[in-house]
């Protein structure tokens, strides 16, 4: 009965030792993460001896981290990989209110939590994203973490708006004004109609102007 004990608590302390080296040497890897919590998905024998190999890439995948090892046995040595359950943690923006859809969007109106990613469908926005520029795509709900699938630049033109044209041709430019048939922002083509109904696309400018190539 003792050694028994003796072989559980090696295991044990073993196990607990490789944990606290891969969940080190995943906080060098991903410092983007605020938190990383781990759990091992197996138990290793009291006689193998189990260590980071720190020469290969460490694969994440939703939830899942694949972390590749070096086995030493006796006298032999092996590469391996060992899975472990992962919740990575970020700190993201929540709403604090419900926001309609086309509504703009403001970064006083959403707060800050420290959210499991792996648990999210979808691309988070980061802290650092200038909301200003955007409103919602869909309806947002009050606690709803934002995500990019939810957002859409706020148009600097709208279609049926009057804009004035700069038409090229080789060297010469020639001034115009059309009418957008399509939203979109700076920097978006768009598509355009003339007085004659003919359709051209344009690269918008600012509110007023666009660029015809």
């Amino acid at each position: 009965m003792k050694y028994l004990f003796v072989i559980i608590f090696c295991t044990s302390l073993f196990a607990q030792t490789f944990e606290q080296e891969a969940l080190q040497y995943l906080q060098k890897q991903f410092p983007e993460y605020e938190k990383i919590e781990m759990q091992l998905q197996k138990n290793f024998s009291s006689d193998e001896k189990i260590s980071v190999d720190k020469t290969r890439n460490i694969s994440l995948s939703r939830g899942l981290a694949i972390i590749p090892v070096t086995a030493v046995k006796g006298l032999k040595t092996s590469s391996s990989i060992v899975s472990v359950k992962v919740n990575l943690y970020k700190k993201l923006l929540a709403a604090l209110r419900d926001f309609d859809r086309k509504e703009n969007l403001n970064q006083a109106e959403f707060e800050t939590k420290l959210i499991d990613v792996t648990k999210l469908n979808g691309t988070p926005v980061e802290m650092e994203f200038l909301l200003s520029d955007y409103r919602a795509k869909s309806f947002i709900k009050k606690g709803e973490i934002l995500l990019e699938e939810n957002l859409e630049k706020i148009p600097l033109i709208s279609a049926g708006d009057k804009v004035n044209a700069e038409v090229k041709t080789g060297s010469v430019v020639v001034s115009t004004e059309l009418y957008a048939r399509q939203h979109g922002s700076k920097g978006d083509v768009i598509e355009l109609v003339s007085s004659s109904n003919k359709i051209i696309k344009g690269k918008i400018v600012d509110a007023n102007k666009v660029i015809v190539e």
